[in-house]
């Protein structure tokens, strides 16, 4: 019987690795590598020019003390020398800077608005329109003082031509004839107003114009005056500011805000980082882990194959389907009941994902004894021959 529980019990789970201890375990590791690693990249550093050395303080703390070499360290008194120098020049400079307060008294007056008041009046267009029309009666007058007794006389000879024409004075024609002479005195008068008009108008415009020109030029020379006045300001303003800020520029020149004297170089050793991995603790835990499955699955599926020719071979010998007896199934769920009142499940053997659907030896024993037998393993097997349910793959 031992030899049977032997062959017939599955293979056991093997136990878990221990994660947790080995992610502490990689965690300790991780920090002594730290710790490992930031000493071996603190190495004490010596050079032609200067040295470094490094003092363990403890508490993962370290200091570092830096010293040039003896003809490099008289070389940097040198220089902080001269740096007293420039700041003691800088400070006799700040006594000689101007104590009175920025004022702009001095400069000349900021030049005001263009004085307008000498400037050429211009005419109103009333005064304009006065002008013309005065000039339009003077043309006329004058032009008129000309024609008329031209137009008088214009008319005499016409009568007399008239009369010596044998047309009596009252006839339609001598009448006609004067009133034909008199129209074109009064074209030739409406032309004259005309050309007086324009002639008004004409000159009118250019008195305007020339106003206008001569107040503009007028106002030039204002505007020239006061931008003299304005680049005058500017340039005592300049000045002014120019003497209160050189001093102050030499100031801070000196004082080291300007380019400081050259720095001296040194080199020092040029020492690669080294780099220390810590032990894979937590990684070989995890390979552990994977290879105990990777075990416990090839002997999980041998036990199956091993389950599955043994139900081969006993059903074989029986004449019979595989043995139903519940011991050797997994993932048994009920589904319905027969017209005989047995339970009917869907169910797996434990050594394959096959389903099938068919009874529990145990129940049917209670039920049918005579379907019910055992194998050589004392596994139970059912004749499904004798009850009225199949045995059947879903």
């Amino acid at each position: 019987m031992a030899f049977i529980e032997r062959v017939f019990s599955p293979p056991k789970p093997p136990a878990a690795p221990d994660y947790a201890g080995a992610a502490q375990a990689q965690g300790a590791a991780n920090v002594e590598t730290a710790r490992v690693e930031g000493r071996m990249n603190r190495p004490d550093v010596f050079s032609p020019y200067d040295q470094t050395l490094v003092t363990d303080l403890g508490n993962d703390r370290f200091a570092q003390t830096f010293s040039l070499a003896p003809e490099y360290e008289a070389q940097r008194v040198k220089q902080v020398g001269i740096t007293d120098k420039y700041l003691d020049t800088a400070g006799n400079y700040l006594a000689g800077l101007p104590q009175e307060t920025f004022s702009l008294s001095g400069l000349s007056a900021q030049p005001g608005l263009i004085d307008r008041s000498g400037l050429t009046a211009l005419p109103t267009m009333e005064d304009i329109n006065t002008y013309a029309q005065r000039v339009e009666g003077d043309y006329y007058n004058r032009a008129l003082s000309r024609i008329q007794p031209q137009q008088q006389q214009e008319v005499i000879d016409l009568q007399t031509r008239l009369i010596n024409a044998g047309i009596p004075e009252g006839t339609v024609a001598h009448n006609n004839a004067l009133a034909e002479l008199r129209m074109s005195h009064q074209d030739t008068l409406r032309g004259l107003a005309s050309e007086s008009i324009r002639e008004g108008q004409a000159l009118a415009d250019a008195q305007l114009g020339r106003a206008t020109g001569l107040r503009s030029y007028q106002l030039g020379e204002g505007q020239g005056l006061v931008g003299e006045q304005e680049r005058i300001r500017d340039r005592q303003l300049s000045d002014y500011l120019l003497s209160r800020s050189q001093p102050l520029s030499e100031i801070a020149t000196l004082s080291g805000q300007a380019a400081p004297p050259p720095a001296i170089a040194t080199t020092g050793l040029n020492v690669p980082a080294v780099s220390v991995a810590p032990p894979p603790i937590f990684g070989a835990a995890q390979a552990e882990g994977l290879d105990i499955n990777r075990r416990y699955s090839t002997a999980t599926d041998a036990y199956g194959a091993q389950m599955a020719a043994i139900g081969s071979v006993a059903a074989s010998a029986a004449g019979r389907p595989p043995t139903s007896d519940r011991r050797l199934k997994k993932n048994i769920k009920y589904k319905s009941k027969s017209k005989s009142g047995l339970n009917v499940y869907e169910f797996e053997y434990n050594w394959s994902p096959q389903k099938y659907i068919g009874v529990m030896a145990q129940e049917v024993k209670k039920v049918k004894p005579s379907a019910v037998s055992e194998n050589i393993f004392g596994h139970m097997m059912v004749d499904y021959s004798q009850l009225d349910v199949n045995m059947e793959r879903v």
